[in-house]
């Protein structure tokens, strides 16, 4: 892969993400949004433009068909500078890895031909939008529940399960508005992102039955269903405000910590969850 197109494939990602977050904060905020691809001519009057942090990556603002109060703007932003930085982030260190690995492939060539490396070559698929190197993100393909006594272990559970999928949002159901929230085409219409509930217990009805149909979705270009629970799941089941079908699809893939999320990270048994997630749903 050229670097020319190492860097069209990463504006690639970029510009997805950030209509992600523009579409979010529509729906938010009630207004639209105009993604400014190029530098504007004039000041923007109604809207904001980006420092040179985002501006970099080819997105310099937004222009607003409403007016955008100093802490909405501030929220705009400071959403705009951490995700676009964390991919950025994750890029570099793509690229890192990338010229680690031609220069390994480069010493194996000059190694006499009696030295047999302890080390094999990787060899990957020459899958299109890939580098050279493995891609060791999961592409997840199951909802799930996330039980734990604790709310913090539950988010940072699937945070982690998160961050090392292909999904590249991670948004809280409760940022939603209603509207959204009982919509299932504009539910959908938030794409591969990672949708997380802390508890089920806070869904309505209503909200179970709108999530049970984004279930029954193709999985690949929809919003992932991250859900926690603080009881078990023979306790869930006996809940009069739990709908029955939702938490049998939710639980195909059902995920208990009986321990801290800690151990579980430093052990290395995310990635078997990882697995799980990741397999066909049946």
């Amino acid at each position: 892969m050229t670097d020319t197109t190492a860097l069209g494939l990463t504006r690639v990602r970029l510009l997805k993400s950030a209509r992600v977050l523009k579409a979010y904060f529509e729906q938010k905020l009630k207004i639209n949004l105009e993604l400014l691809t190029e530098p504007p001519k004039d000041p923007i009057d109604e809207g904001m433009q980006f420092d040179l942090t985002v501006s970099r990556f080819g997105i310099w603002g937004v222009r607003a068909s409403a007016p955008l109060t100093e802490k909405v703007q501030s929220e705009i932003s400071s959403s705009f500078h951490g995700l676009l930085g964390a991919m950025d982030n994750l890029e570099t260190r793509l690229e890192d890895l990338i010229l680690m690995q031609r220069r390994m492939e480069a010493s194996f060539d000059e190694l006499p031909s009696n030295v047999i490396p302890l080390h094999k070559q990787r060899y990957v698929t020459n899958s299109p939008g890939f580098s050279q190197i493995h891609d060791k993100r999961w592409i997840l393909k199951l909802d799930c529940l996330i039980e734990s006594l604790s709310t913090s272990d539950i988010h940072r559970m699937a945070l982690e399960l998160h961050s090392q999928s292909q999904r590249y949002a991670f948004l809280e159901y409760r940022d939603l508005d209603r509207t959204t929230r009982l919509n299932l085409s504009e539910l959908l219409q938030l794409g591969a992102i990672t949708l997380f509930v802390p508890s089920i217990l806070d869904l309505t009805m209503e909200e179970q039955d709108t999530l049970k149909q984004v279930i029954q979705q193709d999985t690949t270009q929809r919003p992932l269903l991250m859900v926690g629970a603080q009881m078990a799941y023979a306790d869930l089941r006996s809940t009069p405000t739990i709908h029955i079908e939702f938490l049998a699809l939710l639980s195909r893939a059902y995920i208990k910590l009986s321990r801290p999320f800690a151990e579980y990270k430093d052990k290395g048994l995310i990635h078997y969850f990882l697995d799980s997630l990741a397999q066909n749903p049946s």
